[in-house]
């Protein structure tokens, strides 16, 4: 007979073997999406460690919650494992991806209780972010997007007094032409920034208002950096060449990078504000 006080231990590595075991096909479908060229989800690889880390700033808290097992956690993750079947069977694989979330949550009301759950709530749900939305709906918004960041771009480009012919997504330049290509959509700073935006949501006790407030602002933000980012690499092309501004440039590659750090920088600015107002 095993000793009663090996049953938790014993439980807890057969839901976790469980878990490797019935998403192993998935980790290997993340790990593509995520280093395939041009990914939306290059950040993926961090999530599950900053996800960890926030349920280490928890540990007192935890430790002190009383020990507890809900049932119904035991409901949430055979409706996990069946959502993840028939996203299988159908090979909608995103499916599988936001049900291994399903399937966290699940485990931790039934290992953990109700209590602990909520405390982690929200370390839990921000896995999500690191699951793949199929990319024909991120084109739905990314062709939008593209369209309104390129106008904003043209817009910086004629204050700059930098003469310029459009045809849709084709920007004739004097002495060069540049194609507003997928890689310009603005789609991968939106998504990392609002993963980043949640966040900062999380870690800053503000009103509820100035949370959807900031959160509001995310996609403007990432529009308006990213017409930023087509106006510049449209400078680049005019006084430097085609070949500079091309996506397999540094620059190209450099004027992303920035992007993302003065959209960081602003967001914590912002945040930080919104912090200081609440203490004034």
């Amino acid at each position: 007979m095993i000793p009663k006080e090996r049953h938790p231990y014993m439980l807890w590595a057969l839901v976790a073997l469980g878990f490797i075991a019935c998403y192993w096909g998935t980790f290997d479908w993340l790990r593509y999406k995520f280093d395939s060229q041009d990914s939306y989800y290059s950040h993926g690889y961090l999530i599950p460690f900053v996800s960890a880390y926030l349920v280490y700033l928890k540990r007192k808290d935890i430790m002190d919650a009383p020990e507890g097992s809900s049932p119904v956690g035991l409901g949430v993750v055979l409706a996990a494992l069946l959502v993840h079947v028939l996203g299988t069977l159908g090979d909608i694989n995103f499916v599988s991806g936001f049900s291994m979330v399903l399937y966290c949550t699940g485990a931790s009301l039934y290992l953990l209780g109700p209590r602990v759950t909520r405390l982690i709530a929200f370390p839990l749900f921000f896995l999500v972010f690191m699951c793949p939305i199929p990319e024909g709906y991120i084109d739905l918004v990314a062709i939008p997007f593209k369209s309104m960041a390129t106008t904003i771009a043209l817009a910086v480009v004629q204050t700059l007094g930098i003469p310029f012919y459009r045809e849709g997504f084709i920007v004739h330049l004097a002495q060069s032409t540049f194609v507003v290509g997928t890689p310009c959509n603005g789609m991968r700073s939106l998504i990392s920034f609002a993963a980043l935006g949640f966040l900062l949501v999380y870690m800053f006790p503000i009103a509820r208002w100035k949370k959807a407030f900031f959160l509001a602002l995310i996609p403007p933000l990432a529009l308006v950096l990213n017409g930023v980012r087509i106006a510049l690499l449209l400078w680049i092309a005019e006084n430097y060449g085609e070949q500079a501004a091309s996506p397999e440039s540094y620059l190209h590659d450099g004027s992303g990078l920035l992007v993302f750090v003065i959209g960081f920088v602003a967001m914590v600015f912002l945040m930080r504000r919104f912090d200081e107002q609440k203490n004034a």
